[in-house]
């Protein structure tokens, strides 16, 4: 008999590990605004964290994780009254379909943290300390335990694939069910009227009775963007009529599309133009000139 080996793929494969911190981060605590070529999962442990990012902004409450994409612009601050704890690690993957989790927080029970709380402890075999201090570069281990690298890719890995399966793959069963309800022309004309607010995939799933996973494919279906390029687009559309057609200053601009700052606003306007608005605004004007 002639046995026949079956290659397997992977779902999701963890190229890279930028660094893995475990945080007690004191009372009023804050970062900048900050972007980087990798994903970053944050999860807090205890406590109540405040998260301002392209595609989330509210509270992380006990428990509740959220993960950064790529080059997504986003900043932290703890809750007034409270010093969470926080693991963050940076990373880069192939496949899987984990967008979601940057546009809205989810909630872990006891056997996810578990398998976070594994890849912490492996995280410590593979990488020096300090672990409570944002560093660029995390030194590994001089002599890590045997397998401990590929140990915490796997998982990492591991971690991942639940989630997805747990959070995002057990919604697609009811997709059959639920997608023919779903009327894009009604989330599209929501969006349209409320593009300036932070809308979450949660509030937008409840508000049309569906299911997130549902929602975002229904909505890519027919307008061939996620919902937040859409709120994007339109946001980005309005701010440079503002800017070309108005007197108005940037920081007023800035406020009449609910941006938290002038700082926020010219990150956002500069990612996805390659200038800032006043740049623009100059720019415009030399060209009518």
């Amino acid at each position: 008999m002639k046995y026949v080996l079956k290659q397997l793929d992977d779902e999701i494969k963890v190229t890279g590990i930028a660094n893995l911190h475990f945080f007690e981060f004191p009372e009023n605590y804050y970062t900048t605004h900050d972007s980087h070529p990798f994903r970053e999962l944050v999860f807090v442990s205890s406590g109540r964290l405040a998260i301002t990012s392209d595609n989330f902004s509210g509270i992380l409450e006990k428990n509740t994780l959220l993960i950064h994409r790529p080059d997504e612009t986003h900043s932290l601050k703890t809750v007034e009254g409270t010093a969470p704890t926080v693991i963050i690690i940076g990373f880069t993957c192939e496949g899987g379909d984990i967008d979601s989790f940057s546009g809205a927080p989810a909630t872990l029970d006891d056997q996810d943290v578990k398998k976070l709380a594994e890849i912490v402890k492996e995280g410590r075999n593979v990488f020096a300390p300090p672990y409570d201090v944002p560093k660029y570069d995390m030194k590994k281990k001089k002599h890590p335990p045997y397998g401990a690298e590929q140990m915490l890719k796997n998982l990492l890995e591991y971690f991942l694939i639940s989630l997805t399966r747990k959070f995002i793959d057990n919604a697609l069963t009811e997709e059959a069910v639920g997608a023919d309800k779903v009327n894009a022309s009604e989330i599209i004309s929501y969006i349209e009227d409320n593009y300036k607010e932070k809308i979450t995939l949660d509030e937008l799933a409840f508000i049309f009775r569906t299911n997130r996973s549902t929602l975002c494919k229904v909505f890519k279906l027919n307008t061939g963007k996620t919902i937040t390029e859409y709120a994007n687009d339109k946001k980005l559309a309005k701010a440079k009529d503002k800017i070309l057609s108005t007197d108005k200053t940037l920081t007023e601009i800035a406020e009449d599309l609910n941006f938290e700052s002038i700082h926020y606003f010219t990150r956002f306007f500069k990612k996805h133009t390659g200038v800032s608005p006043k740049e623009f605004r100059k720019l415009n004007k030399k060209t009518v000139c």
